[in-house]
């Protein structure tokens, strides 16, 4: 059985091998999935990141949510491995952190209990809601104080069927993940 730093090692080399018409594809294919599901046409609050480098885009899941009129938060992480969910909008002040990500700094922090829908990110997702996320147990730590839809969006190179890695006690279950078809 891989470790959780294998496969975690194996699937950033798989997503940043992924040839540009295909992760073109997969991504649009995750947002038409994302824009019908009746979690994300139900919620009027949904907490997201703001992606880089290899991850799937977020950029226009934020710019679709804003135009639908959804209040979009994006976290900052905290001391001892929180974070807090500040709303995101043209205010808000974006600065990058020691690990390469852009966090706000300002605005509103939204309470974990009035997410309608919290988009997870992860590296690996497994179809029965286990996954691997990238090691650093803020949203372990973080989902359990929420009560909206877990959801995750999972390219091509991040969907499994069954977990091979040790699912810990502490590992919260996603609500669905939707995976990306490359017709």
């Amino acid at each position: 059985m891989p470790s959780k730093a294998e496969i975690r090692q194996q699937t950033i080399h798989a997503l940043t091998a992924m040839a540009v018409p295909d992760r073109l594809r997969a991504s649009d294919d995750l947002y038409q999935q994302l824009w019908t599901s009746t979690a994300y046409q139900q919620a009027t609050t949904i907490a997201t990141t703001i992606s880089g480098g290899f991850e799937l885009a977020t950029r226009p899941i934020i710019e679709r949510a804003q135009a639908d009129g959804k209040i979009v938060a994006v976290p900052q992480t905290l001391p001892h491995r929180q974070m807090a969910f500040h709303v995101m909008d043209e205010t808000t002040t974006l600065t990058r952190t020691k690990f390469g990500l852009m966090e706000p700094q300002d605005n509103r922090v939204v309470d974990p209990t009035e997410f309608d829908l919290l988009l997870v990110p992860g590296l690996v997702f497994a179809a029965t809601g286990e996954r691997v996320g990238f090691g650093g147990g803020y949203y372990d730590r973080y989902l359990p104080k929420t009560t909206g839809i877990k959801l995750a969006l999972a390219l091509p190179a991040q969907q499994i069927a069954q977990p091979t890695w040790p699912v810990d006690s502490f590992d919260i279950l996603l609500d669905a993940v939707l995976a990306a078809n490359l017709k």
